[in-house]
């Protein structure tokens, strides 16, 4: 696969923004995520076979499992995901079905993609994009942020975070955090919104992603997040994201700067 596009990738706990500009198609494909496509210049093209005609959107929300593809090229558009366990994907699946892609109302969409964009050209740092995507998030979704997280399940992402590159179950971070694993379980989904295994693979999905963008091989990459090679690691972003991880190719904010509509 030939680069797909030119932009930044940012990752968070159970979501990523990709934004730039577009080059080539994406395959046809299905992903785990929920995903909210939004034109940051003119419209993006959505279809779900390749022998139907493209449908432009200013902005759509794609449900978990449906294949799709998409195609904007030259314009610079913006690609959100999240887990459908999360309270943003349900919120989002709960507005937006999870049956077929729905647009999203223009004039609903317009704020939100004026400042992705403008803070793009900008060059801003990755934490105030991933403030605008989440907030698009969840504007769309009807949700808000949770006020606090119970301690014991910070304590188990952070010695998740801290072990990515090995192997790693539920009775193992269930104990650490002083937990029977039924009890650990339901916590997890109760305070996160996801699964522990959706979690734990979306995680070293992620990382290893950011390693690869940030120079690393591939190879290298995938290792470090458990993985067993960089082909393993492709066919779990290609499911995740719809693209080969080397079909991106990301820029530094410093590099990013304005793309004429």
């Amino acid at each position: 696969m030939g680069v797909t596009g030119i932009g930044r990738i940012i990752f968070w706990a159970g979501g990523s923004l990709w934004i730039g500009q577009a080059l080539g198609p994406s395959e046809l494909h299905a992903h785990h995520a929920v995903q909210v496509g939004i034109a940051l210049t003119d419209r993006v093209e959505f279809r779900v076979s390749d022998s139907l005609p493209w449908q432009a959107y200013a902005a759509a929300v794609i449900p978990p499992d449906l294949p799709h593809t998409f195609q904007a090229p030259g314009r610079m558009i913006a690609h959100l995901f999240c887990a459908p366990e999360s309270a943003l994907g349900r919120g989002l699946i709960d507005r937006f079905g999870s049956k077929r892609i729905v647009a999203v109302p223009p004039a609903e969409i317009a704020p939100h993609a004026r400042a992705l964009r403008s803070k793009f050209d900008a060059g801003d740092a990755d934490e105030e994009l991933e403030a605008a995507a989440l907030e698009v998030l969840y504007a769309l979704s009807g949700t808000t942020p949770a006020s606090q997280v119970d301690p014991r399940i910070l304590r188990a992402t952070a010695f998740i975070a801290a072990r990515l590159a090995e192997p790693l179950d539920l009775e193992t971070v269930a104990d650490h955090v002083g937990l029977s694993a039924g009890r650990f379980r339901h916590l997890f989904v109760e305070e996160t919104g996801i699964s522990f295994r959706a979690y734990l693979l979306w995680t070293r999905l992620n990382h290893a992603l950011e390693l690869g963008y940030s120079g690393a091989s591939w190879t290298d990459a995938a290792h470090a997040a458990n993985f067993a090679d960089s082909a393993h690691l492709s066919r779990t972003a290609r499911r995740t994201y719809g693209i080969a991880p080397s079909s991106m190719r990301q820029v530094l904010p410093a590099a990013s700067t304005p793309m004429t509509a």
